[in-house]
């Protein structure tokens, strides 16, 4: 049997556990570093195999401009077909499960589970999610999308953490068996 790839949720949130606004906004995050910095963006996605993401992440992600994964399979979660999707973007009705099996066949070794709410929330109930990368914004929202609604209990074993100039901080998390 083929060993089911990692799977990373790697996802900036605010202090209070938000993803998103109460309209789904994300201008609540802080524009991108005039440094230059990436917050270890870079070396992430190059370790990556594959994304899979919700429909509502996959739809704001095309609102932004240019598909910003070419090159890389990405699987959106939807019953709805997508309209124009870019190459190497494919719809799946299946388990988070079945997707990992498939991946382990096709040799894939390391998954992005991009969001939303409702999709981590779902892989974080199948326990399918190895790793975490919270980058938290310095900003509590109050309200809006928050991103463990409804999960069980899961414990983490905290493999490293960095502040940021800007008052990011990033936090990555290893679920512990």
């Amino acid at each position: 049997m083929t060993e089911r790839p990692r799977v990373t949720l790697y996802i900036a949130t605010s202090l209070d556990n938000h993803i998103a606004g109460p309209d789904g906004g994300l201008d609540w995050l802080p524009p991108i570093a005039p440094d230059g910095e990436d917050y270890g963006y870079g070396e992430f996605y190059a370790g990556i195999d594959a994304l899979a993401m919700g429909r509502s992440t996959y739809t704001q992600v095309l609102d932004m401009g240019e598909w910003p994964y070419a090159g890389k399979p990405s699987y959106v979660f939807t019953h709805r077909p997508l309209d124009q999707a870019p190459a190497d973007v494919e719809a799946v009705t299946c388990t988070p499960e079945e997707l990992l099996q498939t991946l382990a066949g096709r040799g894939l070794r390391h998954v992005w589970l991009v969001g939303g709410a409702r999709v981590a929330q779902e892989w974080m109930e199948a326990g399918l999610i190895d790793e975490f990368i919270f980058t938290l914004a310095p900003v509590i929202l109050g309200s809006g999308i928050s991103l463990f609604a409804s999960v069980p209990p899961t414990r983490l074993k905290l493999l490293s953490s960095r502040a940021y100039a800007d008052g990011l901080v990033q936090l990555h998390y290893q679920r512990r068996a």
